[in-house]
């Protein structure tokens, strides 16, 4: 989620719930119903505060250590507070977005931060959660399983980041999404040197990264829905179709989406089951990405197809083939 840093005036009210979600479209069921309600009601209780989205997300940042902290501990209690420190750090990582949105703070530099705090809440619980494991249980099975399940789960993010805002873009005419291509991230990178070292090191080093490596997957299993050089037109009628075609597809996206892999592990820590949620990541997640990865492919093709013919598409669009045709 992108914020800003300064503060804005709090003398409005805080908005109603679902005008401040990005979209029940784009979020996984348990994440609607249970974490953004949540985290609604702690912005409803500092909205008036002079906390600001960035703060929130610090403080999602140093749960997040704390939950790792408890893993290293290891004992029944130590697993539940851990859990449990990590599902509060997952709904505070939902709060900060809700309250950008309604004090309207969005920026570059806030979802680079947020990316930030994403990869050190990751590091400071996932290594200390399997080293626990490994003390526990002793288990060769499962320091195998650890290394597919780490180097698969990142591509799942990126590959569901991209969608979400590419479906955001095409759909939300009022807000559309917040990804942006690499070179237009490059160059707010260079711009953030001016706000500072902690905006230029989270834009450049970690934004920038991960756009481009989001977008080089994207090229490899679905070419035909990269976004640069290509521009289509935004109307009630492209958002039909858009949804139409990719509705189904992005359900299964946020399955593999940080928010269930956040509950999820969160769950099996507090039931010190954490072979299980291996299991799920490997298998249960992995099966997920290969349909829906198809499902994808299919859905981009017939939408492409019916918003050139519409005469929605400007630009250079890749074919099929990987020739790029010029609209």
């Amino acid at each position: 989620m992108s914020r800003d840093q300064t503060a804005a005036p709090t003398e409005h009210r805080l908005p109603p719930f679902r005008s401040l979600l990005k979209s029940t479209e784009v979020e996984d069921p348990i994440n609607i119903m249970v974490h953004r309600p949540l985290a609604y009601g702690f912005v409803w209780s500092i909205f008036r505060t002079p906390l600001t989205p960035n703060m929130v997300t610090v403080m999602a940042m140093i749960v997040g250590l704390a939950s790792g902290w408890f893993f290293l501990q290891g004992g029944p209690t130590d697993m539940i507070v851990a859990g449990a420190l990590l599902w509060a750090a997952a709904i505070l990582d939902g709060a900060d977005g809700i309250l950008a949105r309604a004090k309207n703070m969005s920026s570059q530099f806030g979802r680079a931060l947020d990316g930030t705090a994403d990869i050190v809440v990751a590091c400071a619980t996932v290594f200390p959660a399997f080293y626990h494991l490994w003390t526990k249980e002793q288990d060769p099975t499962h320091l195998y399983l650890m290394v597919p399940v780490i180097l698969l789960t990142v591509p799942h993010l990126h590959i569901y980041d991209y969608y979400k805002e590419s479906y955001l873009r095409a759909t939300r005419l009022d807000r559309g999404g917040e990804g942006d291509d690499p070179e237009k991230v490059a160059k707010l990178a260079e711009q953030a040197r001016e706000r500072g070292p902690v905006a230029y090191f989270t834009t450049k080093y970690v934004l920038l990264p991960f756009v481009e490596s989001q977008h080089k997957i994207i090229g490899l299993l679905n070419p035909l829905s990269l976004r640069e050089g290509v521009e289509i037109e935004r109307s009630e009628e492209t958002a039909a179709v858009y949804r139409r075609h990719n509705l189904w597809p992005m359900r299964l996206w946020t399955i593999i989406s940080l928010a269930p892999h956040s509950y999820l592990m969160a769950i099996c820590a507090m039931f010190d089951r954490l072979d299980v949620y291996l299991w799920i990541r490997l298998v249960g997640m992995n099966s997920v990405m290969l349909v829906a990865t198809v499902w994808q492919r299919r859905a981009t093709e017939k939408t492409m197809d019916e918003l050139t013919a519409m005469g929605a598409v400007r630009g250079s669009v890749p074919s099929r083939e990987g020739v790029v045709a010029t609209n």
